[in-house]
């Protein structure tokens, strides 16, 4: 029996649509296979990298330098040699602390952002340096600021005044006192406050009574340090 040219046409179609057939189910199994040993690892990475950071970026480098730590308020002068400074930075980061050019300690941020740390300063001026350091090795700029250790109590001097001193005349009851001390100290008459300039230079007018009068100066510099003294002058008319 003769085969009709429709006949072969049909067989003809038939194997291309076998072989786009095969075709097909490679490349499925090539997809699946791509997919479960390939991008699949790679989506679960993302997932929980993302659930730990936050962050789906594919660039895992961390080139961000941390916050500079922030630092509680600390004295411009002090009379203890112990230091505590707290503050906070990026958690789980080291703080660099560095005193008058010197490296001193590294110290562990927790993982609330907090630090403490206890420095020994020296007498006079000290220059404090800290900044943070992060995992990936980034470091933050330096935060600096001085700190005066005085362990002296401040001096008083009495330019027109002494003890036991005889003051006449209604002309002076109202008693021009002056002196010198610490710049900027704190200093009480009798418990009534004088100013003190940035040479430490005071004056100050006290109406004296008639008879005894007993003068108690109160003198405490930035460091805290302080000193007491009487003096008892006379007044009469």
């Amino acid at each position: 029996m003769q085969r009709t040219p429709s006949s072969r046409l049909a067989r003809n179609q038939g194997k291309k649509i076998a072989r786009q057939s095969i075709t097909m189910i490679i490349f499925s199994i090539g997809v699946v296979i791509l997919f479960f040993f390939v991008l699949m690892p790679r989506l679960i990475d993302l997932f929980f990298n993302f659930l730990g950071t936050g962050d789906l970026s594919f660039n895992n480098d961390d080139e961000i330098a941390p916050q500079i730590p922030v630092v509680l308020q600390l004295p411009e002068a002090t009379k203890e040699s112990k230091l505590k400074v707290e503050g906070y930075a990026e958690a789980e980061s080291q703080v660099i602390f560095v005193q008058n050019g010197e490296k001193k300690d590294e110290v562990k941020v927790d993982d609330k952002g907090s630090f403490s740390y206890e420095l020994t300063l020296s007498e006079g001026e000290n220059l404090i340096g800290l900044y943070s350091r992060d995992e990936a090795k980034n470091e933050s700029v330096v935060k600096e600021f001085k700190i005066n250790l005085d362990t002296e109590a401040p001096g008083l001097e009495l330019e027109n005044l002494t003890d036991n001193q005889q003051i006449i005349l209604k002309a002076n009851q109202n008693y021009e006192i002056k002196g010198k001390t610490e710049p900027h100290a704190k200093l009480s008459i009798n418990d009534r406050s004088v100013y003190v300039d940035s040479e430490g230079n005071f004056r100050t007018n006290y109406y004296l009574s008639e008879g005894d009068n007993q003068l108690k100066f109160i003198v405490e510099d930035q460091a805290g340090n302080k000193i007491e003294r009487e003096v008892r002058v006379n007044f009469r008319y």
